[in-house]
């Protein structure tokens, strides 16, 4: 796992949006999403910002995924949940992934469907039309 993807699981634990966390190092819009999609590096000068910015994360873990993502300095959750967040978050992002992967496979069906279900509609409307036919005999 990179670095960017570890700061990633940290935004989302603390429930900070991409944006702010643009906004609150100072970097341009779409630069954090950017890096994400494409798994990124992420500079030295960008990292001091980040552990300048929220010193209650683990700048070793962010590099190396070594110790706790929380500094234990700093402590806001309880031990179990820190711990299982990364766990987790990389399990619901697998799933995701294999959604998005169903979807892109998906894309010649759904359009089959959607037609199925035109199909179904026409034969819906003209069946209703039918017996209002018969009925009026």
């Amino acid at each position: 796992m990179k670095p960017i993807e570890r700061i990633a699981i940290y935004l989302q634990f603390k429930t900070i949006s991409p944006h702010s966390f643009e906004r609150n190092i100072n970097l341009s819009n779409g630069y954090y999403a950017k890096q994400l999609k494409n798994l990124g590096s992420v500079g030295s000068d960008i990292l001091i910002k980040v552990h300048n910015h929220y010193p209650d994360l683990n700048i070793l873990w962010v590099l190396t995924g070594d110790g706790q993502m929380i500094a234990e300095t700093d402590s806001t959750g309880s031990i179990s949940n820190i711990e299982d967040y990364p766990m987790r978050y990389i399990s619901d992002n697998k799933k995701l992934k294999l959604l998005e992967s169903d979807l892109e496979k998906l894309n010649v069906v759904i359009r089959d469907k959607e037609k199925i279900i035109g199909l179904y509609e026409f034969m819906l409307n003209n069946n209703q039309q039918a017996t209002t036919i018969a009925d009026m005999r």
